[in-house]
């Protein structure tokens, strides 16, 4: 059997047909690290068949959604963006007779689907049960959409990949990358294995590593087929990258870097009220304020520049602008923002010749401490 990918942030259907089904139990569980081969129970549903007709659906992909854990501190991987999802489900006949029951595996990312992705149709039998799990599996390989990235200089690069897992004494397997190797010119400078029989969340996202000085290209082996990415060093002496680390809609972290100008900025908001300063003896002090203030917030904002980028870029800022979560790299921390531009005027190099991306994000914390 499978390991089935879905990502949660799309609908996750399951379809439980019988001929004699009348109404169907699903059993879920939801966990992280090692598979558990009889994990706790997270929900049990139940449904009623659909107009007579002997089956039911059930979505599932916002009940997975409570179970992500975002944890990033520069640390790739083990950052909480996927976990298991075992189900039961069991189809009942009009006397409450459990039918024949159909067990399912998933790995569950924080990823999601376009709607021109459509859905990939998973289908499992049981004797006279059948279930069809219709969800956005994407990659299951490469877990990141461009095909150049632009490199500061001897930056450490990190290539997310699927890992190839293996649970239930290698009877549920869901197959990842094969190799990644980093390339100077022709040369392979650095080669990854892709973790085989892996049965944890905790790496099921594998980074594949170089911090070779040059790098011209990375080729991701998937079995006979491979998958290439340009790589562009860039470096501005005027300016400092800011990076920002994103989840993509694949459910991996992935890394963009902002070569030119900076800008940052605070807003502030405040309370204003006018106070007696009179005092007993009828009098007042003009060393005293009459408006006072309280509830003092101010939240920081930046300004960030892509510098000079190619057409395939203008998919990792749409999954930027997009992503649940973002960081950015500063003050040698990794600090949490939100992207802040509500629309964006996608750029080519046939319409624009030379294609910077401006974008602001704002601090997702208050200036002044403030949690108690």
């Amino acid at each position: 059997m499978a390991i089935f990918k879905v990502n949660i942030n799309s609908p996750v259907y399951i379809k439980v047909a019988n001929a004699n089904l009348a109404d169907c139990n699903l059993d879920i569980s939801i966990f992280s690290g090692t598979y558990d081969t009889s994990p706790s129970l997270t929900y049990q549903l139940r449904k009623n068949e659909v107009s007579n007709n002997n089956f039911v659906i059930f979505e599932i992909g916002e009940l997975i959604k409570d179970y992500i854990e975002y944890s990033f501190s520069g640390t790739f991987g083990n950052n909480g963006l996927n976990v298991w999802v075992k189900t039961v489900a069991t189809p009942r006949n009009s006397s409450g007779t459990a039918l024949d029951a159909i067990t399912t595996n998933m790995l569950a990312f924080d990823g999601v689907g376009y709607f021109e992705d459509g859905f990939t149709t998973e289908t499992q039998t049981n004797s006279a049960t059948t279930l069809s799990l219709n969800a956005f599996k994407g990659s299951t390989t490469k877990l990141m959409s461009n095909d150049t990235i632009f490199r500061e200089s001897q930056e450490i690069l990190k290539i997310p990949v699927l890992a190839n897992l293996s649970v239930n004494s290698g009877s549920d397997t869901l197959t990842g990358a094969t190799t990644v190797n980093f390339k100077n010119g022709s040369s392979t400078v650095t080669s990854v294995t892709v973790g085989t029989g892996i049965d944890t969340t905790n790496t099921a996202i594998e980074y594949a590593t170089s911090t070779t000085a040059t790098l011209t290209s990375v080729d991701i082996v998937t079995g006979g087929s491979t998958e290439s990415i340009k790589v562009e060093e860039q470096h501005c002496e005027k300016f400092t990258n800011m990076p920002i680390t994103f989840v993509n809609r694949f459910g991996a972290l992935q890394r963009v870097n902002f070569f030119l100008k900076s800008i940052e900025s605070i807003d502030i908001e405040r309370e204003e009220y006018k106070a007696n300063t009179l005092t007993t003896g009828a009098t007042y002090s003009v060393n005293n304020h009459q408006y006072k203030t309280r509830n003092i917030m101010g939240r920081e904002k930046i300004t960030l520049n892509t510098g000079y980028v190619n057409d395939s870029y203008n998919q990792v800022i749409e999954e930027l602008l997009m992503s649940p979560r973002c960081w950015l790299f500063k003050d040698n921390q990794q600090l949490p923002v939100i992207p802040q531009n509500k629309q964006v005027t996608f750029k080519t190099s046939l319409n624009d010749r030379l294609s910077n991306y401006t974008l602001e994000f704002k601090f997702a914390y208050d200036k002044l401490n403030t949690i108690r």
